[in-house]
Formats: structure tokens, sequence, C-alpha cells
């Protein structure tokens, strides 16, 4: 915008430099004459007059006699003062009787104006295009350069850095431009590297806080049982205290994985060939009350899962069962195709029909939940580890609450 700006007022100012020079070279006016020579004309006009006609000597002379009976002899005149013609008055004695007019050699200098006009007027136009081409020269190479480096800043300052900055090597801030361009691959890297280091961290914390929640579990189903077969007073008495003390850490993981969570799109599932006798561990290791009962044998497979996240999924809706129903859990297995399925039932009062299509979403509770504690994370991240795994995750209510996995066959 600076440089359009330069622009114009150069233009301007080189328009009225050339309109002045024209005028003042217009206004000049010039005439020389030989005076000897002209007063000898004059003699010799005067002594012709009396026997000559005033055509004849107008032609031999080169003057032009004026009379001042002419009708138009005011006008003439006039013209005559107005091209700086050398008038002399023709006289009678004292009785002015008209002018005797030399023209000047005006033509001559008017030609000569005219010449040096069109001189100027080619330098003014040669001048005019050298600078703007010099202009446009550095606008190339010095200005624009620095306003898309200026560009480039900006977009930097908003944290846009996949736009790269191009480089010319015939460029005069060639090595400068490869610098700042270096610069943002440096600026990217880094902060892929800090958003992929903070990203790692809230996953290990929201594992972490996951995990915890089953020993947790144990401790306090552990401490229930142990409460009802006691009968020392005193043992009944601590172990009350453990029981309140792993609710407030359980609730305490709950919280910080429900924060973590919040801030990550997705927990990192790595799935992996594993032999299917793995989902039998993982039930035993959730039998606290020795209400689980395996109704069937397990097909022995190949499966593709994650373990560690196929034992949170298991976990989690064991626990739900233990918390909301408390009942016998019956677990069966089947094959169907390239899954291995695994169905997990209770006999509680289940979920409530208009809550079973969002019972997996994320922080919802079903309204038969509002007096147990819970973060609503349990079934969305179970349906989400499944997913994750190429499995499946069903709920229904069937005498009882029933979830089914699918868990794919390699």
């Amino acid at each position: 915008m600076k440089l359009k700006v330069l622009m114009l007022v150069l233009s301007i100012c080189l328009l009225i430099t050339f309109v002045g020079v024209e005028r003042y070279i217009g206004s000049q006016k010039y005439n020389s004459c030989d005076l000897t020579m002209i007063n000898d004309l004059y003699k010799n006009i005067e002594y012709e007059m009396e026997n000559s006609a005033v055509e004849e000597i107008e032609s031999k002379y080169g003057c032009r006699i004026l009379m001042r009976e002419d009708p138009n002899y005011s006008n003439t005149l006039y013209r005559a003062i107005r091209n700086s013609d050398i008038i002399l008055d023709y006289m009678d004695g004292d009785a002015l009787l008209g002018k005797i007019i030399f023209p000047s050699n005006s033509n001559t200098f008017l030609q000569l104006k005219r010449n040096l006009a069109i001189v100027i007027a080619i330098v003014f136009a040669v001048t005019f295009i050298v600078l703007y081409t010099v202009l446009l020269l550095i606008y190339i190479r010095i200005i624009r350069p620095f306003q898309r480096l200026e560009h480039f800043a900006g977009r930097i300052s908003a944290g846009n850095l996949d736009i790269p900055l191009t480089m010319d090597k015939s460029n005069y801030f060639g090595a400068f431009t490869e610098s700042f361009d270096l610069m943002r691959e440096e600026l990217k890297r880094a902060k892929q590297g800090e958003y992929e280091a903070n990203i790692s961290k809230k996953e290990l914390v929201a594992e972490l806080s996951h995990d915890i929640k089953t020993p947790v579990s144990t401790i306090k189903a552990l401490c229930e049982l142990l409460e009802v077969t006691s009968t020392d007073e005193d043992m009944i008495k601590k172990l009350g205290t453990i029981h309140q003390k792993a609710d407030v850490i359980d609730k305490l993981i709950s919280n910080m994985f429900h924060a973590t969570l919040e801030e990550l799109e997705v927990l990192k599932i790595e799935p992996q060939e594993e032999y299917s006798t793995i989902i039998l561990s993982m039930f035993e290791d959730l039998n606290h009350y020795n209400k689980i009962h395996i109704k069937n044998s397990l097909p022995g497979c190949l499966i593709y899962c994650d373990k560690l996240r196929l034992n949170q999924v298991i976990d989690n809706i064991v626990n739900n069962s233990y918390k909301y129903a408390n009942t016998d859990i019956d677990v069966s297995f089947y094959e169907d195709g390239s899954f291995v399925n695994i169905e997990v039932r209770d006999y509680g009062d289940g979920v409530k029909k208009e809550d079973l299509l969002l019972v997996c979403e994320k922080f919802f509770r079903g309204s038969n939940a509002s007096s147990h504690d819970g973060s609503g994370l349990g079934l969305y991240l179970a349906k989400l580890f499944m997913e994750g795994m190429e499995g499946k995750l069903e709920c229904k209510t069937e005498n009882g609450f029933v979830v089914r996995l699918g868990i794919k066959k390699i």
C-alpha cells in the first residue's frame, strides 16, 4: 500500500514538473535583427514608396506596409506586436501614415520550442518508465519477499505451522527465507512432540486411574465379606474403616479419571493375537463373592484383542452387576461366524427400555442408578474398547441385564 502511494506521488510530481516546463518554454519569446540592415531597408522603402506600388515593395523587401486607412489596421498591428515583429513608423514629416512591419524569425524559434518540448516529453517519459521499472523491481525483489515474511510470521504467531514458506533461490533473501521455513519446521516438530507428550501423560493417568479401580474394588469386596463373616467387634470396626477409606480412594480415582478422559478424544488400543483362555482367567480374578458361574466351555481359538482393554471391559461389566444387581452372574460362550461371543447375565432389575439406547453413551446414567456412585463411563469405555478391537458390545434387558461381547477370531 505504501509503495502505491509513493508511485502515485512521484507520478503527480513528474506530471506537474512536465506541465510547468512546457508552459515555461511556451512563454519564451525571442527576436533578433540587424538594426543597420533594417535602417537601410527602411530608407529604401521610403524612397521607393513615391514611385512604386505597395505590393511590389512588400514583395521585394519581405515586409508588410500597413497604412492607417487600412480597415484591419488595429488587428494586424496587434498580431505583429504579439509575434514580436519589427515595427517601424512610416512618416510624412510629422504625420504618421502607417507602419512598416518586418517579420521576426519567430517561425524558426517556434520550431525550436516545439522540438525542445518533444525532447523534454521523451525525457520525462523515459524517466517515468525507468522510475516505475526500478520501483517494480524493488517491490518484486525486496518489498514483496518481506511482505511474505510478514504474513508468514503472522501465521506462525497464530499457530498455523502447516503451510510452508516457498523459497526463491534467485531472490536476495533466498537464504533468509529458507531459515524462516526451517524455523517453522522445528516449531512444528516441537509442537507435535509437546502434543504427543501431553496426550501420553493424559492417557497414562487415565489408564492408571481406571486400572487402580480394579484392586480397590477387590479390597472393598473383601472388606464386605470379612465384615459379614467376622465376629470380632474390633476387627469389624477396622474393616469398616478400611472399607470407608477404599470408598474415598475409589471416588478420588473416579474424579481424576473423569477429568482426564474429558481432555482425551480416545484412549490407545493396541490389539494383537491372544489365546481365548485368557478370558476365563479374567472372570476368575473377579469372582470375589463366588457369584460368577461359567455355564459352558470356552471355544479354544486365537482371538484379536488388547488384553488390557478386554480385561477392563469385563471388569466394568462384572462390577456393574455387583453394584446394581447383586445377584448371581451367568457367563456363556458360543461361536458365531468370525466372532467368539461372551454373554454376561445378571438377574437384577435391568435397565429401563427408554434408557437402553443411551446406556453406552458417555456420562449417561440410568434412572435406576441414582442411589449408587458412578461416573457414567463404564459401558461407554467398554463399547469404545470393543470397537477399537474390531469387536462389538450389545446390551439388553431380558430377565435381568444382559451384555453380549463379540470378540474377533483370527
